[in-house]
């Protein structure tokens, strides 16, 4: 009787194989996107927000059973690069991923010069490089394959100014802390045009990228007559040592970060001195489906604290993957570029999200996600305003 169980058994793993193998044949094709940011040094968490983005999307659409392209099913598999931050390794790893490991869409990365010099690359060769860079000379027309997926300052400046209007009325000078380098000087125009707007005004306090010992400058800063430090965009490294430094040197005022979502590292590596700090999120994670990505996150045990960029990310990629299928090609990045443009409408993870840019980058490749404003109370990440566009 075992023996007939047996012979049945494999009966029908054979019957099933006839029928479905060529779906099997399929499922086996495999789709890589490459994938740069930093994943070493301030700007981990960045990095790994972002990565932890794209893989949860592509593990999603994988556990449905593949991308189907064109009659085609496809299984998602992300190549990823540690940029660090830096413009020659950006370079290198965009040739890599070109031109060994055959990939024609690059997701991910952060950092501004990382990703004009990347340009130089993607561009001539129509690869499709999908960013997140502060930088406003990442977009443009002569740019046509390069596309954003989280909003920067340029979109959310004024209306975080705004709120430190109304908590500051009395405020009139705030301290603008910034990386000296592109991604840095390119939230500049636009602290100042908010600060413009709502009576403050900006002074500036640059440093040099992996500084170690930030003191210098908050001395400097503590000596100018300062209400309000604003941490802006700098990464979540050098953005909790400057925020244990001025707690450290007395200054129990307004801190805000305008840019460059950080809050968990502050929490982390801050403690009680995150308290009262405002910032800019990515994310609500007090959302149910904005908490279950951070979950899964946890699951993954990446080797950096989790970052509300992530949300963002996820949207993206599952953006891009619907403009693929859409489009009915992997190979065809015109096609998918076009594709892209045409999504006029997407339903996020926190509401609904459209392109935009026209009116500061001359096009319209920038994704407009909802974005919200946060207070550290009792050592707590609090959303206390949603932004919407």
């Amino acid at each position: 009787m075992k023996g007939k169980w047996i012979i049945m058994g494999f009966s029908i793993v054979i019957f099933l194989m006839l029928i479905f193998g060529g779906f099997v044949q399929a499922q086996t094709k495999e789709l890589r996107i490459g994938f740069t940011s930093p994943l070493s040094g301030g700007g981990m968490s960045w990095g790994y927000a972002a990565f932890s983005g794209l893989e949860l999307a592509m593990e999603d659409i994988n556990n449905a059973g593949g991308l189907k392209v064109g009659g085609n099913v496809y299984i998602l598999k992300s190549i990823p690069y540690d940029t660090k931050y830096n413009p020659d390794a950006a370079v290198t790893a965009a040739k890599r991923l070109i031109y060994e490991d055959k990939v024609n869409i690059i997701f991910g990365e952060i950092g501004s010069h990382p990703v004009l010099a990347m340009q130089a690359v993607t561009e001539p060769k129509k690869i499709i490089l999908f960013t997140d860079t502060y930088s406003d000379k990442v977009l443009s027309p002569d740019k046509p394959y390069t596309f954003r997926w989280n909003v920067t300052t340029v979109e959310y400046a004024g209306p975080m100014f705004s709120y430190y209007r109304k908590k500051r009325p009395d405020a009139k000078r705030l301290a603008h802390f910034y990386v000296d380098d592109e991604a840095g000087r390119t939230t500049i125009p636009y602290a100042k045009k908010a600060g413009s707007k709502t009576g403050l005004e900006v002074v500036l306090f640059p440093f040099e990228r992996g500084t170690v010992d930030l003191t210098p400058i908050v001395t400097k800063a503590l000596a100018a007559n300062i209400d309000i430090m604003d941490l802006n965009g700098t990464p979540p490294g050098e953005a909790t040592q400057l925020v244990n430094i001025l707690r450290s040197m007395g200054w129990n005022k307004e801190i805000v970060k305008t840019g460059g979502a950080a809050v968990y590292d502050l929490l982390r590596i801050c403690g009680k001195n995150s308290n009262g700090v405002i910032y800019h999120e990515d994310a609500d994670f007090s959302q149910p489906k904005s908490a279950a990505l951070v979950e899964r996150f946890k699951m993954k045990k990446y080797p950096s604290e989790y970052n509300s960029m992530m949300v963002p990310a996820y949207d993206g990629a599952m953006i891009l993957f619907k403009a693929i299928q859409k489009a009915g090609t992997v190979d065809d990045t015109t096609a998918i570029k076009k594709a892209m443009e045409s999504i006029k409408s997407y339903e996020g993870i926190q509401g609904k999200i459209r392109w935009g840019g026209k009116e500061d980058y001359g096009i319209d490749h920038q994704l407009m996600n909802v974005v919200y404003i946060g207070e550290v109370v009792n050592e707590q990440p609090k959303i206390i305003f949603t932004i919407k566009y």
